[in-house]
């Protein structure tokens, strides 16, 4: 004798395989997003801090022209894996605003160094003294490093990974 029983779909067969078809492109997108954050919150290693210094003590390879209300600016800044957009001040956020292009590599990640005029932004303490500029890379903090800093200028490097592109650096006052 032979079962001949039909395999039946349930309605709760059937939410299950849904709710598993939703969630596995789901836990893909939260897995990639999650790794270009990973890459550039990574702590600075000693060999990544010796580059950032070696890329900015060689010379900025590019220059940016800003102007804001009738003052213009010089930005200075080296960039590898990748293109600058746009910089742009936000005086309503007090921040730098910088468009990244990455190249498109599998396992380098790229560095911008940028030299900043303290003209146009600074971050100070109550007490006049620096105080570190608040970095962030797509909306998340990340491990920077600041390379310089002059009565004119402050100079920080930052790493980034193959999908980012929004790099902010906030301070306490601009132009």
């Amino acid at each position: 004798m032979t079962n001949h029983s039909k395999i039946r779909i349930t309605p709760i067969t059937t939410r299950a395989m849904l709710v598993i078809a939703l969630a596995i492109p789901l836990v893909l997108v939260i897995v990639a997003g999650t790794v270009p954050h990973q890459v550039a919150n990574a702590q600075l290693t000693p060999a990544q801090q010796q580059a950032l210094q070696s890329l900015a003590t060689t010379g900025f390879t590019n220059k940016q022209p800003i102007t804001v209300g009738q003052q213009s600016f010089t930005i200075p800044y080296s960039i590898k894996e990748g293109q600058v957009v746009a910089i742009v001040p936000a005086p309503p956020t007090t921040s730098l605003d910088v468009i990244i292009a990455p190249t498109q590599f599998a396992k380098n990640v790229g560095v911008f160094t940028i030299q900043i005029p303290r003209h146009l932004l600074d971050s100070k303490n109550p007490d006049n003294s620096d105080k570190p500029f608040r970095v962030t890379l797509d909306g998340h903090g990340l491990s920077w490093k600041q390379l310089s800093s002059t009565d004119t200028d402050r100079t920080i490097g930052v790493y980034f990974g193959g999908s980012n592109g929004f790099l902010q650096i906030f301070g306490t006052q601009i132009a």
